[in-house]
């Protein structure tokens, strides 16, 4: 499930802007989940409560008190993937997007040629993430949902997925758990990370992946498993 924000003033383009994205998802029948706000201190709010709760904002410039750029930049210091696509109608403020790592910028008088585009084109950037790894068989090229987890054994970080085991020459797992905590990843313990929407169960100090593995948990980590495990259960 793919969670969409949008937030706008504008009641009615609200309205309308919320129409065009469910009939696009529809026709590509994909589950998708709305949150609509109507001032940007609501959605930045949002954020309390859960963290990283959006895949992708569609986000006004022009708003009153609290514009795009200012919960751009509220949104950025809190979650640096969420994909962030601006919507205006004035095209002269493209420029002071580019520094919150703008996905797309749309014109709202173009709309109806330019939303579609933005929102395929953010879909398949969750598709198609990709990692290379160089291991003992050679390179490898894995995307993110293809892991269940990286543990690090004698010095060595091992890549595990649903049907391999692989062990890389990486020897450090800070190095992973730099690039995948903000991908999904949780650390169980201090030599593993799991892909949390890969636990299926969580037990007394250990958790239950998919494949019917089972892993410990440290009971320093437990509440941050407890907590990664609801927010995979919550997107879906």
């Amino acid at each position: 499930m793919i969670n969409i924000v949008i937030c706008d003033d504008d009641i009615n383009f609200l309205d309308l802007i919320e129409n065009k994205v469910i009939k696009i998802f529809e026709d590509k029948r994909e589950t998708i989940r709305l949150h609509k706000f109507i001032n940007g201190m609501e959605l930045i709010k949002s954020y309390d409560n859960q963290d990283k709760p959006f895949d992708i904002i569609l986000l006004d410039i022009n708003m009153p008190k609290i514009d795009g750029l200012e919960v751009a930049e509220a949104i950025r210091k809190k979650d640096e993937e969420v994909i962030l696509i601006f919507l205006t109608s004035m095209e002269d403020e493209v420029y002071k997007t580019f520094k919150y790592n703008t996905f797309r910028f749309i014109r709202k008088t173009h709309m109806d040629d330019e939303l579609e585009e933005a929102l395929t084109s953010a879909v398949t950037k969750f598709a198609v993430e990709k990692h290379i790894f160089r291991t003992t068989l050679g390179d490898i090229v894995l995307s993110t949902d293809e892991i269940l987890y990286f543990e690090f054994i004698n010095r060595v970080v091992y890549i595990v997925t649903f049907d391999n085991k692989y062990k890389t020459n990486i020897r450090r797992l800070r190095d992973i758990e730099e690039v995948f905590t903000s991908k999904g990843f949780v650390g169980i313990h201090r030599s593993c990370i799991v892909n949390q929407n890969y636990i299926k169960t969580i037990g007394n100090l250990e958790i239950t992946l998919d494949n019917g593995e089972r892993l410990p948990v440290s009971r320093y980590r437990m509440e941050d498993v407890q907590k990664a495990f609801i927010k995979a259960a919550r997107r879906g």
